[in-house]
């Protein structure tokens, strides 16, 4: 009497948590997602009087700025920090710093408090120390954290090749509850090294979001969200983060 076989059932792995909004376009999206950090603020000042918000760079978070800068709240009480920064001088036109004094130190977030990653010093290096003990003296912890991703899967300034010559680098970049809230990076990616504010540190915010634009970034966000095999340092942010990030999307 033959056995009938049996039938292997293969378990695909759970996407890791992931809230999404999605707009119709840029427009709508920088609305929405300007009166959501603004309630965030609003709410952590009324619990403990201050409030701490890292914000991205790059091109995508502009409107996103400037619709947040008109939003009505204590801004006096608000510290702002960028997310990472190039290491270039604060008026050069790939500055972090210079972005948000462009886009958001105005209207009624002209009150709000910033703390610089860059000193005008020659690596990051160098200004790794007293960045450091600034960040988590007068930064940390964070109320809110806006993140964005780069089509090669990067967030903050943590890029794929992140201790590819020293995997220290990576255990201290990625790791959700690490010590270290700051560190240096240089990347082949990127022609400047760079600050960045570490994924522990990221992770101190309760209010966690993050802001793309476009299919392809879509996709590859995706991508990793489903793919527990995935190295890329947006897969480490999904699975190391305390809740689930919210998403904000457009085309």
């Amino acid at each position: 009497m033959k056995m009938q076989a049996e039938r292997l059932t293969v378990i695909e792995p759970l996407p890791l948590p992931l809230h999404e909004k999605l707009f119709d376009d840029s427009e709508q999206l920088a609305s929405a997602l300007a009166r959501q950090v603004a309630a965030d603020l609003r709410a952590a000042l009324a619990r403990h009087g201050e409030a701490s918000i890292a914000l991205s760079g790059g091109n995508t978070p502009k409107r996103f700025f400037q619709q947040l800068s008109q939003q009505t709240l204590d801004w006096a009480r608000v510290t702002v920090l960028p997310i990472d920064e190039r290491w270039v001088p604060a008026e050069h036109p790939r500055s972090n710093e210079r972005l948000l004094r462009e886009h958001l130190f105005q209207h009624n977030a002209a009150a709000a408090r910033f703390l610089p990653l860059y000193r005008p010093v020659e690596t990051p290096e160098m200004a790794l120390m007293p960045v450091l003990t600034k960040i988590a003296n007068e930064g940390l912890p964070l109320d809110v954290a806006v993140l964005g991703m780069g089509e090669d899967g990067h967030t903050a300034s943590l890029f794929p090749d992140l201790g590819h010559d020293n995997p220290a680098l990576r255990e201290i970049g990625l790791q959700p509850r690490g010590r270290a809230p700051v560190m240096s990076v240089r990347t082949a990616a990127m022609p400047e090294p760079r600050m960045t504010l570490t994924l522990s540190a990221i992770f101190t915010a309760p209010a966690l979001y993050l802001h793309i634009e476009g299919e392809t970034k879509r996709a590859l966000l995706h991508a990793a969200q489903r793919d527990p095999r995935s190295t890329l340092p947006i897969r480490a942010a999904l699975a190391g983060a305390p809740s689930a990030p919210t998403l904000y999307w457009s085309p």
